[in-house]
């Protein structure tokens, strides 16, 4: 299962990063006179309300949705373990209470808020998205740690003389690898997740940046003229980079033994 997985995800990631030689058109290239003509030999996906090439845009959208999920998904881990490091050697308690008094706050509004404000491109939604779900990861991450600190090995390392710091790096955060990895994993898809629901929102990094959710951001017209081309491939592309992400970070929690 995992190896399928794996694969599946290999070939997207294959897909976006040839999309300029699998690319038959210019995903930017305008042509009014094809507008909304459905799937055909010449445009395997159709096009869409301006006339370009769906398929060119859904494979442009893979690598910047790509690009995103796993940016977002380093930089939020990145975060969480800084913040996880300084409040297991100073005041945890407090820390623990700023956890969840950020918990209480929806991260997808977080995300909106600063998406809106900032009008950035696309490191600026990066930013946002890490912001938005590192909280999650940090939480986690601290309640394994406090779980871990009861054992016999942390204990044993702390009475032979090891500081807290050099127990933690040592003993604790390798014990935490395979958590981490998963960790990584789920946030890769939520990253996408929310990069196509801003789009969708009309709060996308770049309005002429291919994107899932820019491409869904045509929904409603499509609804209207019938265009169902409009939004079945990209809704597909969706859910082909998320549930394989979603699978493998499910299996790995079997086969590894962690449990969120």
């Amino acid at each position: 299962m995992i190896r399928f997985l794996i694969f599946c995800l290999s070939l997207i990631v294959a897909l976006a990063l040839f999309a300029p030689i699998l690319s038959p058109y210019n995903p930017a290239l305008i042509d009014l006179s094809i507008a909304n003509s459905p799937p055909t030999l010449t445009h395997l996906f159709g096009t869409d309300l301006l006339g370009r090439d769906l398929f060119s845009r859904i494979l442009y959208s893979l690598q910047t949705s790509l690009i995103i999920g796993v940016s977002s998904a380093l930089l939020s881990t990145i975060l969480a373990l800084i913040f996880i490091f300084i409040s297991q050697l100073y005041f945890h308690h407090f820390f623990q209470r700023i956890l969840d008094l950020l918990l209480a706050i929806p991260s997808m509004l977080v995300v909106m808020l600063i998406q809106g404000f900032l009008s950035g491109g696309m490191i600026v939604m990066i930013c946002a998205i890490a912001l938005g779900h590192w909280i999650f990861i940090a939480k986690v991450l601290d309640t394994q740690l406090c779980q871990l600190k009861k054992l016999d090995f942390y204990q044993c390392s702390i009475v032979l003389g090891a500081s807290k710091s050099k127990a933690l790096m040592r003993d604790l955060l390798p014990a935490c690898l395979n958590l981490i990895l998963i960790l990584f994993i789920l946030n890769i898809a939520h990253g996408i997740g929310t990069e196509s629901t801003l789009s969708f929102f009309g709060l996308s990094s770049d309005a002429t940046l291919p994107s899932l959710g820019n491409i869904l951001n045509d929904f409603p017209k499509a609804i209207f003229i019938g265009a169902w081309w409009i939004i079945l491939f990209p809704t597909l592309s969706i859910l082909a980079l998320i549930l394989p992400l979603l699978g493998l970070s499910n299996a790995l929690q079997d086969s590894l033994g962690v449990k969120l």
